[in-house]
């Protein structure tokens, strides 16, 4: 039996009035609206901040900076408006702003949930200034919720720099100076004939795929308190030590006369190449130096010429040192201990031979002549020393040195040598190359006429010098 059409009027009609008194008397009391969407107006609902400050490491001037992001929380269970956020310095600052997608540097009338966050992202540019060194520059990020102000500080340390572009060729007897930064994009060409000299404490920083190539002299002129620095133009803390960033530096045949003293190499994808070609041989000397955190080789030579002295290589994802195509190799009080903890590596690290083969084809083939003396050639591997076969005219001499090595116990376990014994570093994997006084290493060189400072400048003994590039600490 059907309801009357009167009946049923009535009924919604009573129905409507109803839920519209219910709705008024929920509206009246806030519970139409759920508790994170409802603004408070209470002055103790602080914002809270993942940090209290937004920190960039080196800004080079000119440049804009990578984007960091700032979380800012609501931790209340109801609504707040941020009436503002604001750079200090409005739009003479040097730090620019997105806060939730929208640009700065003055944001208002932002509503935050309860328990909810917004994003805040944050840039800087400097521009440039007569400082020679790294200046400090600040602002803050100011938020004002319920006559409440809230700051986040913005601090960023500027860096005046020159920049290298489009494949740049140095002038005749170029200088580079520690007064600004150097940075490459691409690459720096050194001419045959010409000199580049790169004084103490200059710092030079190079882009992804940059290198400097030297067709003529390079000089590295650093002191052990102002070492010159070759490094990946990123400098936070995830890139500081990440290997691969940049090329290397690249010694073609002509290139005669390179030194490279007090320097630091690293991060880079090979820190040192040499190239023969035909008679053509390149020249580097390497003194009182540090090669680390190689995302191939150390030092690669096809044929070239290299001397290492009071000099450290480390952490390479490929070969510590290797001569291919014959060459000169001189390793006189160096450390040569290639952990790579980063890296499955399965070469050794050390590897010496008259072949240079390319795609199972001799691209060279020439002798080549090594001395090790006084040095630690060490690994994680077993087996961390590798030769090719040699002619007549070839030679490999090693004297009072540490050896990783059980393919050559019987030709080098003589003249001093200690094979396969642990030299006992401070911190070997985290690269502390640091004799302990108890290390095996501990007086076990030879005097090597005008060599009497370790790679710190620490005296070396006359008599009884230690092995490898740093004397023991007393």
């Amino acid at each position: 039996m059907s309801a009357s059409p009167h009946v049923s009027g009535g009924f919604l009609k009573a129905f409507w009035q109803s839920l519209a008194l219910l709705c008024a008397l929920g509206w009246s009391m806030g519970s139409c609206t759920p508790t994170e969407e409802e603004i408070t107006p209470d002055a103790g609902a602080m914002l809270r901040f993942e940090a209290d400050t937004v920190l960039f490491d080196t800004v080079f001037t000119q440049v804009g900076s990578i984007t960091k992001r700032l979380k800012v929380y609501n931790p209340s269970k109801n609504a707040v408006r941020i009436s503002e956020v604001r750079v200090g310095g409005l739009g003479s600052s040097a730090f620019q702003v997105y806060v939730n997608g929208m640009p700065g540097p003055q944001v208002q009338n932002l509503e935050l949930r309860g328990r909810d966050s917004l994003l805040v992202l944050v840039k800087a540019t400097i521009n440039p200034t007569s400082a020679e060194q790294p200046f400090l520059v600040q602002d803050s990020l100011l938020f004002s919720t319920n006559g409440n102000q809230q700051k986040v500080k913005l601090v960023a340390y500027g860096q005046n720099a020159t920049y290298y572009k489009h494949n740049y060729t140095t002038a005749p007897a170029e200088t580079w100076t520690a007064a600004k930064a150097h940075v490459i994009y691409d690459s720096v060409t050194v001419p045959a004939g010409q000199t580049l000299t790169i004084e103490k404490g200059t710092q030079v920083y190079l882009h992804r795929r940059a290198k400097i190539k030297v067709q003529g002299t390079l000089l590295v002129e650093g002191e052990h308190e102002q070492r010159v620095v070759f490094q990946q133009v990123r400098q936070e803390d995830t890139y500081r030590n990440a290997p691969g960033q940049w090329q290397g530096l690249e010694f073609l045949p002509a290139s005669q006369g390179n030194e490279i003293r007090y320097a630091e190499i690293k991060n880079a994808v090979t820190g040192i190449y040499l190239r023969a070609e035909g008679a053509t041989v390149p020249q580097v000397m390497l003194q009182n130096s540090f090669v680390r955190n190689m995302l191939q080789n150390g030092v690669l030579s096809h044929g070239g010429n290299l001397r290492l002295q009071n000099s450290m290589v480390a952490n390479c994802g490929e070969y510590a040192l290797a001569g291919l195509g014959g060459g000169r190799y001189e390793i006189i009080f160096s450390t040569l201990a290639n952990y790579a903890n980063e890296f499955i590596r399965l070469s050794p690290s050390f590897v010496f031979d008259e072949k240079w083969q390319a795609n199972n084809n001799v691209v060279r083939q020439a002798p080549y002549h090594l001395i090790v003396l006084n040095s630690i050639l060490w690994g994680r591997q077993d087996e961390e020393l590798q030769f090719g076969a040699m002619g007549q005219s070839s030679s490999r001499i090693i004297r009072h040195s540490f050896l990783k090595t059980k393919a050559y116990v019987a030709e080098f376990d003589k003249l001093g040598n200690q094979l396969n014994v642990d030299p006992l570093f401070r911190d070997g994997p985290n690269s502390d190359f640091q004799i302990i006084k108890l290390s095996p290493a501990n007086a076990a060189g030879e005097p090597v006429a005008g060599i009497t400072l370790d790679y710190e400048d620490k005296a070396r003994d006359a008599a009884k010098p230690d092995a490898g590039a740093l004397e023991v600490d007393y």
